[in-house]
């Protein structure tokens, strides 16, 4: 068993309306209301997150545990919208819900105001993740169709926790090869800090302490065309299969964060 932490980064401009409704119907908390949001939206997909007291159903890859976000700083950027998912072990056919849980936060998001995204943030368990190239093929298929209408933008990736034993530019090549042509990427500067976009300390990134797979930090320097939730999903996710193809016995997790700057 492991947990998948995922947060989007940003300014949210979030509507008077909605916390002064909140108040008056008991919510304590900005958090609670996201938590409330997120349960409920992931139901409306048919994603049901949360088991029972019976236990969890036999085949479900993730459920829910908490969820939450910075509404403190208006006109600041912040840690958004954040969540916190329980991920069962390898099941045939499931890999990590990335992008249900990226457009859970978005919708969340969009459904109480409006917010410009500049970073991506997942706390992974490696052991749990599955073999997602299937999925990855399609998702390239995507970016291939829609993709083509968007302004190219400069991304930067870091990774930190991964096993000591990883090699950038065979992990920069994987990830690049992965997205078949709608992804460029090479190694980057191996500066301290997460990039540009993503808050110093998001939700997730102490338990690399307690959990991590090695010691490793290391940055990439990516262009796509297109940004949004889906897109930095999509980007994680390349680089978690392309770290399970490099290291497939290694227990622990890794932090990835995609940052962009504001257009």
């Amino acid at each position: 068993m492991g947990e998948l932490f995922l947060g989007l980064h940003g300014v949210v401009d979030v509507d008077t309306s909605v916390l002064a409704r909140w108040r008056q119907d008991d919510v304590a908390e900005p958090a609670d209301g996201i938590n409330g949001l997120i349960v409920s939206r992931a139901d409306a997909y048919g994603w049901p997150s949360v088991h029972s007291s019976a236990g969890v159903p036999p085949g479900r890859r993730w459920w829910h545990l908490d969820a939450g976000g910075d509404w403190q700083h208006p006109g600041r950027q912040t840690e958004m919208a954040w969540c916190q998912v329980d991920v069962a072990p390898q099941l045939p056919g499931q890999r990590l819900p990335f992008l249900p849980l990226a457009i859970l936060l978005s919708d969340a998001l969009n459904a109480v105001g409006t917010y410009r995204l500049t970073g991506f943030h997942a706390l992974v368990p490696l052991e749990a993740a599955a073999d997602a190239r299937p999925a990855l093929a399609s998702m390239a298929e995507w970016q291939e169709l829609t993709a083509f209408r968007q302004p190219e933008r400069t991304l930067h990736v870091r990774l930190e926790g991964a096993p000591d034993s990883l090699q950038a530019d065979v992990l920069a090549a994987t990830a690049q090869e992965l997205a078949q042509g709608h992804l460029t990427c090479r190694p980057g500067p191996q500066a301290d800090g997460l990039p540009t976009g993503v808050a110093a300390q998001p939700v997730g990134h102490e338990r690399l302490r307690d959990v991590r797979a090695g010691e490793l930090g290391l940055g990439f320097d990516c262009a796509v065309r297109g940004w949004g939730p889906d897109t930095a999903a999509w980007i994680a996710e390349l680089f978690v299969e392309a770290l399970r193809q490099q290291s497939r016995r290694t227990p622990g997790s890794v932090l990835v964060a995609v940052g962009s700057k504001l257009p």
